[in-house]
């Protein structure tokens, strides 16, 4: 089996069972389930092959492979051993690119001549999501957020990982922080609502509108919510949420 499709289902089943702790709304992981296109690869534009990007070894290193063993140790409850698999495939990724101060992204091909970024498997951004979810489950959020961010800014186009690094930050009831992050989410997601997306999106608009009531601004908050059971019709999230915000706004509070 390839590694990218098995790691897509450790990832899945991975957010269906596990919560991150002191979370201020518990979302349902398994109906945040990720299309495999957006959790494992963001779609890149394929540029002609001029600049030989480094690749790992497939004999001495596969990364993908690697990596599904990390998801695999953090649904175990080995979260340490994770992260050093994890920090393995990274060091990996930064010694195939010693010398070469170009920005990282992940994508899969090579990029030209004048390419202003150089290319990465995109498994390494799974590595540092990857070791960011264990490291909150170690209770280590101040470790987690360089992790979270780093898989964001090397895979700008993965409205998933951005959705992660939202839900640390309404963790910590940093609002704003938390709705800025649901908001890049939300403006990179495919917003068909019959598309592969459908549950990213949702989410993303739920974290919008829990943070915007959290904030007082329970019109927004009511506006988003709405649109979010366009693409969940179905979220008991979204539905308690709308009654709360209804009650907030009777009673004045």
């Amino acid at each position: 089996m390839d590694a990218r499709i098995a790691l897509t289902g450790l990832v899945s089943l991975l957010l269906a069972g596990t919560a991150h702790a002191n979370t201020a709304e518990v979302e349902n992981r398994a109906t945040g389930a990720v299309a495999p296109a957006t959790l494992v690869a963001a779609a890149f534009e394929r540029g002609p092959a001029k600049f030989k990007v480094p690749r790992f070894d497939a004999v001495k290193f596969d990364a993908g492979a690697d990596v599904a063993q990390g998801f695999n140790l953090i649904r175990s409850g080995k979260q340490a051993q994770a992260v050093k698999v994890f920090d393995k495939v990274i060091a990996q990724a930064q010694q195939h690119l010693t010398g070469d101060t170009r920005p990282r992204l992940c994508r899969l091909g090579a990029g030209g001549a004048d390419d202003a970024s150089a290319s990465i498997d995109p498994a390494v951004c799974d590595a540092h999501f990857g070791k960011g979810f264990a490291l909150i489950d170690m209770g280590r959020g101040d470790l987690a957020e360089a992790e979270l961010r780093q898989a964001t800014v090397m895979a700008p186009t993965n409205a998933h990982f951005a959705n992660e690094y939202a839900e640390l930050f309404k963790s910590r009831r940093d609002w704003q922080r938390s709705y800025d992050n649901f908001a890049q989410a939300w403006a990179i997601v495919d917003k068909s609502t019959t598309g592969p997306d459908v549950s990213i999106a949702a989410r993303a608009l739920r974290g919008m509108g829990f943070d915007k009531a959290a904030m007082g601004q329970y019109d927004e908050a009511e506006k988003l919510y709405t649109q979010s059971l366009q693409y969940d019709p179905n979220s008991d999230i979204a539905k308690a949420e709308l009654g709360n915000i209804a009650r907030r706004k009777a009673i004045g509070s």
